[in-house]
């Protein structure tokens, strides 16, 4: 009993001490077989199928390909097999008296007595333990129980081992991916925000020159302390940052628990030059196009003012004002489209949504009454205000109502709303309109993007008006949604943040 508890730990030891499976289990059948004083002995690890993945044999005279046809004739034929159908370990006293022994041809020694284990882990076989003796009746049943302790052992240090490895691998994946990217990869820790990892993209931006930045405040390690404290200190997400060297980083700054503050800062100089070189393009297009379209329009009142001119001639001149303004409206809307995404400040006040959407409903009458559409208001009881530039939010619901009513035939009806959630003043309208097909609505706001067709219908357009009103909620701290049937109407949600009371008096 002393031996083996003395052998238990001198395994225990060896497994405990080296996570590399080839050297751990090689230590652990050279003990086994030393305490047990045997010929020979071996272990065959298995994957979920119970395929052979690993194996170790105590003897190193033994070729490849003679070890792998061994395996798979005793697995198939053998003992091993036997073993592992059963699920429990068993001793061969004598093999020329037991046929669950296979003997393959060109043995490179005899084997008369066997004790085997499998290396069990939650139901599952991990691996198999095989200890042989070249003397009959060497092992006894009072054997199993030893080699079965060991296997148990070994099957933990298995298990413990794999879960380290794969923790390993999936850290060096993670690590490899990190320092791999060229977004900047910081994370930092407290309120003096000591560094934890930074990845070389981050140390290239904050032009950290030192090595020993591990555990050190942001500040002391990087001369960009305004920029650290912009981006890392108010956790300001999406928020632009420009660096010396003039390129613009997007950063996003996430609270991790249990990790720190994460930031992650995108290098996105290439499409701010885009964004620029498109609004140069735009103001460039529609200034240009703004004046020679005044001159048309301009020839076609006198060319009606210079005489007699005939029905055909009329009408034809009346479709040509008729594109001039259209392309003129399309120009406003280009026009004020980049204005809104340009624009860095804009003037803000109170707005009484009340006020404003009752003035919306007296313009549109009277053009819903010529299109006979019946046009409904129901404004909330309670007085809902937001902050904002009243212009701007007028445009975006004068949009909305004007698009219910342009898509709505006769006899339809639209309808405004004016509601709350408690948080947002909720701006609902309503149309019996020819509504949206389910595949065109993620694209609805988009610019230029039509949901009907000038094929489909004749009604005029642009495909700039959601995109404005996209635009004007989202620089309010808005959002707009939208949800349609197709042939049978739509209903769009504008909602702006509530100013109360208190927040106004401040």
């Amino acid at each position: 009993m002393q031996e083996q508890l003395f052998l238990l730990n001198q395994i225990s030891d060896e497994l405990n001490k080296d996570l590399d499976l080839d050297n751990m289990l090689q230590r652990v059948i050279d003990l086994t077989v030393t305490h047990f004083q045997a010929t020979s002995g071996s272990i065959m690890l298995f994957d979920e199928k119970r395929r052979v993945t690993k194996y170790i044999l105590q003897l190193h005279n033994i070729s490849s390909d003679q070890a792998n046809r061994i395996l798979g004739q005793v697995l198939g034929e053998g003992f091993a097999g036997w073993v592992l159908e059963h699920g429990r370990g068993d001793v061969i006293v004598d093999t020329q008296e037991d046929d669950r022994w296979y003997n393959y041809p060109n043995q490179p020694y005899t084997t008369r007595s066997v004790v085997a284990a499998p290396l069990t882990r939650k139901n599952r076989i991990l691996g198999l333990v095989t200890i042989v003796d070249q003397e009959p009746r060497h092992f006894r049943q009072e054997d199993l129980p030893l080699l079965n302790a060991i296997a148990w052992q070994a099957a933990i240090a298995l298990e413990n081992a794999q879960l380290f490895y794969q923790t390993e691998l999936e850290r060096a994946k993670l690590s490899a991916i990190i320092n791999g990217s060229k977004d900047a990869v910081i994370v930092t820790q407290g309120d003096d925000n000591k560094v934890q990892l930074l990845n070389p993209a981050a140390r290239s931006i904050l032009q950290v020159t030192t090595e020993n930045w591990q555990n050190h405040p942001l500040q002391t390690i990087s001369d960009l302390n305004g920029l650290l404290e912009t981006v890392i200190a108010q956790a300001q997400d999406n928020e632009e940052v420009r660096l010396p060297d003039g390129r613009t980083m997007q950063s996003n700054v996430v609270d991790v628990p249990n990790v720190g503050r994460l930031t992650l800062m995108h290098d996105i100089s290439p499409l701010k030059a885009l964004d620029k070189m498109k609004t140069d393009f735009v103001l460039t297009f529609t200034h240009d196009l703004a004046a020679p379209l005044a001159a048309i329009k301009g020839f076609v009142e006198l060319m009606k003012m210079d005489g007699f001119l005939s029905d055909q001639q009329l009408e034809d001149l009346g479709a040509i004002q008729l594109s001039v303004n259209q392309m003129r409206t399309l120009i406003s809307d280009l026009q004020e489209l980049t204005r809104l995404e340009t624009l860095k400040n804009m003037q803000r006040c109170d707005i009484v949504l009340n006020s404003t959407l009752q003035k919306s409903f007296e313009a549109f009458q009277p053009i819903a009454e010529v299109k006979k559409i019946q046009l409904s208001l129901d404004s909330c009881a309670d007085i809902l205000t937001t902050f904002g530039n009243p212009a701007l939010v007028s445009r975006a619901i004068e949009n909305l109502v004007e698009n219910a009513i342009k898509y709505t035939g006769p006899k339809g009806t639209v309808s405004i709303r004016l509601s709350s959630n408690g948080e947002n003043a909720l701006i609902i309208v309503n149309d019996t309109g020819l509504g949206i097909a389910t595949e065109k609505l993620p694209n609805i706001f988009d610019k230029f993007y039509r949901a009907h067709t000038p094929g489909e219908n004749e009604i005029p357009g642009s495909g700039l008006g959601l995109s404005i009103v996209k635009t004007i909620a989202e620089r309010h701290g808005g959002k707009i949604w939208v949800e349609s049937e197709l042939n049978v109407g739509s209903t769009f949600y504008l909602a702006l943040p509530l100013q109360y009371e208190n927040e106004m008096g401040d």
